[in-house]
Protein backbone atom coordinates (compact mmCIF):
# COMPACT_ATOMS: atom_id res chain seq x y z
CA UNK A 1 0.00 0.00 0.00
CA UNK A 2 1.55 3.46 -0.71
CA UNK A 3 2.91 5.24 1.86
CA UNK A 4 0.28 7.99 0.97
CA UNK A 5 -2.56 6.14 1.27
CA UNK A 6 -0.81 5.09 4.60
CA UNK A 7 -0.77 8.79 5.77
CA UNK A 8 -4.44 9.73 5.16
CA UNK A 9 -5.71 6.93 6.64
CA UNK A 10 -3.68 7.72 9.74
CA UNK A 11 -4.78 11.64 9.76
CA UNK A 12 -8.28 10.09 9.06
CA UNK A 13 -8.07 7.87 12.18
CA UNK A 14 -6.64 10.66 14.40
CA UNK A 15 -9.47 13.17 13.20
CA UNK A 16 -11.09 10.63 16.09
CA UNK A 17 -9.08 10.57 18.73
CA UNK A 18 -5.74 9.89 20.29
CA UNK A 19 -3.60 6.07 19.04
CA UNK A 20 -0.38 3.99 19.87
CA UNK A 21 0.93 3.02 16.61
CA UNK A 22 0.23 -0.85 17.73
CA UNK A 23 -3.40 1.18 18.22
CA UNK A 24 -3.05 2.79 14.82
CA UNK A 25 -2.25 -0.97 12.90
CA UNK A 26 -5.69 -2.38 14.53
CA UNK A 27 -7.63 0.24 13.46
CA UNK A 28 -6.81 -0.19 10.21
CA UNK A 29 -6.85 -3.91 9.96
CA UNK A 30 -10.55 -3.65 11.93
CA UNK A 31 -11.92 -1.07 9.43
CA UNK A 32 -10.47 -2.46 6.10
CA UNK A 33 -10.76 -6.03 7.03
CA UNK A 34 -7.77 -7.59 5.42
CA UNK A 35 -4.87 -4.42 5.70
CA UNK A 36 -2.63 -4.56 8.40
CA UNK A 37 0.45 -1.88 8.05
CA UNK A 38 3.65 -3.58 8.55
CA UNK A 39 6.00 -2.12 11.74
CA UNK A 40 8.83 -1.30 9.04
CA UNK A 41 6.25 1.13 7.16
CA UNK A 42 4.03 2.48 9.91
CA UNK A 43 6.43 3.63 12.49
CA UNK A 44 8.99 5.38 9.96
CA UNK A 45 6.01 7.17 8.37
CA UNK A 46 4.61 8.22 12.09
CA UNK A 47 8.19 9.64 12.14
CA UNK A 48 8.05 11.55 9.18
CA UNK A 49 4.63 12.57 9.96
CA UNK A 50 5.59 14.12 13.30
CA UNK A 51 8.82 15.76 11.60
CA UNK A 52 6.34 17.44 9.19
CA UNK A 53 4.06 18.98 11.69
CA UNK A 54 1.06 16.73 11.10
CA UNK A 55 1.28 14.55 14.19
CA UNK A 56 2.31 14.77 17.25
CA UNK A 57 3.03 12.22 20.30
CA UNK A 58 1.97 12.82 23.57
CA UNK A 59 1.99 11.21 26.86
CA UNK A 60 -1.11 10.33 28.49
CA UNK A 61 -2.74 8.28 31.35
CA UNK A 62 -2.48 5.62 28.49
CA UNK A 63 0.90 6.11 28.07
CA UNK A 64 2.69 7.50 24.43
CA UNK A 65 -0.26 8.35 21.82
CA UNK A 66 -0.58 10.40 18.85
CA UNK A 67 -3.09 13.24 17.99
CA UNK A 68 -3.33 14.95 14.65
CA UNK A 69 -2.14 18.71 14.66
CA UNK A 70 -3.63 21.54 13.14
CA UNK A 71 -1.37 21.33 10.27
CA UNK A 72 -2.41 17.68 9.52
CA UNK A 73 -6.54 18.66 9.94
CA UNK A 74 -5.95 20.99 7.11
CA UNK A 75 -3.99 18.67 5.06
CA UNK A 76 -6.76 16.20 5.53
CA UNK A 77 -9.25 18.94 4.83
CA UNK A 78 -7.31 19.90 1.88
CA UNK A 79 -6.96 15.92 0.11
CA UNK A 80 -10.87 15.77 0.94
CA UNK A 81 -11.55 18.24 -1.44
CA UNK A 82 -9.38 16.94 -3.71
CA UNK A 83 -11.44 13.82 -3.21
CA UNK A 84 -14.31 15.57 -4.12
CA UNK A 85 -12.84 16.99 -7.55
CA UNK A 86 -12.00 13.61 -8.26
CA UNK A 87 -14.87 11.73 -8.10
CA UNK A 88 -16.77 14.62 -9.60
CA UNK A 89 -14.51 14.78 -12.65
CA UNK A 90 -15.24 10.51 -13.12
CA UNK A 91 -18.77 11.30 -13.25
CA UNK A 92 -18.39 13.92 -15.89
CA UNK A 93 -16.17 11.44 -17.93
CA UNK A 94 -18.15 8.44 -17.57
CA UNK A 95 -21.29 10.66 -18.35
CA UNK A 96 -19.54 11.96 -21.20
CA UNK A 97 -18.55 8.49 -22.60
CA UNK A 98 -22.66 7.56 -21.74
CA UNK A 99 -23.74 9.68 -23.81
CA UNK A 100 -21.16 9.32 -26.50
CA UNK A 101 -21.75 5.63 -26.98
CA UNK A 102 -25.60 5.20 -26.26
CA UNK A 103 -25.26 3.60 -22.72
CA UNK A 104 -28.00 4.50 -20.40
CA UNK A 105 -26.34 2.02 -17.91
CA UNK A 106 -23.73 4.25 -17.70
CA UNK A 107 -25.46 7.63 -17.33
CA UNK A 108 -27.00 6.14 -14.39
CA UNK A 109 -23.81 4.79 -13.01
CA UNK A 110 -22.83 9.00 -13.32
CA UNK A 111 -25.85 10.05 -11.43
CA UNK A 112 -25.18 7.54 -8.55
CA UNK A 113 -21.31 8.62 -8.50
CA UNK A 114 -22.46 12.02 -7.81
CA UNK A 115 -23.97 10.82 -5.18
CA UNK A 116 -20.64 9.92 -3.12
CA UNK A 117 -20.94 12.88 -0.90
CA UNK A 118 -24.12 11.99 0.55
CA UNK A 119 -22.38 10.33 3.87
CA UNK A 120 -24.81 7.45 5.27
CA UNK A 121 -23.21 6.31 8.73
CA UNK A 122 -26.20 4.59 9.08
CA UNK A 123 -25.58 2.17 6.20
CA UNK A 124 -22.69 0.69 7.73
CA UNK A 125 -21.79 -2.93 6.19
CA UNK A 126 -24.81 -2.84 4.05
CA UNK A 127 -23.03 -0.78 1.39
CA UNK A 128 -20.28 -3.73 1.49
CA UNK A 129 -23.36 -6.23 0.78
CA UNK A 130 -24.58 -4.29 -2.21
CA UNK A 131 -21.47 -4.70 -3.52
CA UNK A 132 -21.27 -8.30 -2.70
CA UNK A 133 -24.71 -8.88 -4.33
CA UNK A 134 -23.19 -7.07 -7.74
CA UNK A 135 -20.24 -9.41 -7.57
CA UNK A 136 -22.28 -11.98 -7.38
CA UNK A 137 -24.33 -11.47 -10.06
CA UNK A 138 -21.19 -10.95 -11.93
CA UNK A 139 -20.09 -13.68 -11.43
CA UNK A 140 -22.76 -16.18 -12.98
CA UNK A 141 -21.88 -17.64 -15.93
CA UNK A 142 -22.89 -16.77 -19.41
CA UNK A 143 -27.09 -16.95 -18.47
CA UNK A 144 -29.68 -18.63 -20.67
CA UNK A 145 -33.33 -17.04 -21.01
CA UNK A 146 -34.80 -19.18 -18.19
CA UNK A 147 -31.55 -18.37 -15.35
CA UNK A 148 -32.16 -14.15 -16.71
CA UNK A 149 -35.64 -14.20 -15.68
CA UNK A 150 -34.37 -15.80 -12.58
CA UNK A 151 -32.16 -13.72 -12.20
CA UNK A 152 -34.00 -10.75 -12.58
CA UNK A 153 -36.97 -12.34 -9.83
CA UNK A 154 -34.26 -12.73 -7.03
CA UNK A 155 -33.07 -8.83 -8.08
CA UNK A 156 -36.98 -7.87 -8.33
CA UNK A 157 -37.91 -8.91 -4.86
CA UNK A 158 -34.99 -7.46 -3.02
CA UNK A 159 -35.72 -4.25 -4.94
CA UNK A 160 -39.36 -4.74 -3.56
CA UNK A 161 -38.95 -5.39 -0.21
CA UNK A 162 -36.88 -2.77 0.13
CA UNK A 163 -39.04 -0.05 -1.24
CA UNK A 164 -41.50 -1.31 1.38
CA UNK A 165 -39.09 -0.99 4.16
CA UNK A 166 -38.21 2.60 2.48
CA UNK A 167 -42.64 2.96 2.85
CA UNK A 168 -42.83 1.27 6.34
CA UNK A 169 -39.82 3.30 7.56
CA UNK A 170 -41.59 7.07 5.87
CA UNK A 171 -43.76 7.97 8.58
CA UNK A 172 -40.89 7.18 11.37
CA UNK A 173 -38.89 9.60 9.55
CA UNK A 174 -41.89 12.22 9.24
CA UNK A 175 -41.80 12.34 12.77
CA UNK A 176 -38.15 12.43 13.57
CA UNK A 177 -38.54 8.80 15.11
CA UNK A 178 -35.63 6.08 13.92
Amino acid sequence: MRSEHLKFYILKLLLGGRYSGYGLMKAIERETGFWRPSTGSLYPLLSRMREEGLIAEVEGSEGRRWEITPKGQELYTKATEAKRKLFQDMREAVLVFAKAFGREDLELLAERLGRWEERRDDLGGLALLFLELHDALWSLPPLTPQAKREAAAILKRARDELRALGERLAPQKETGRR
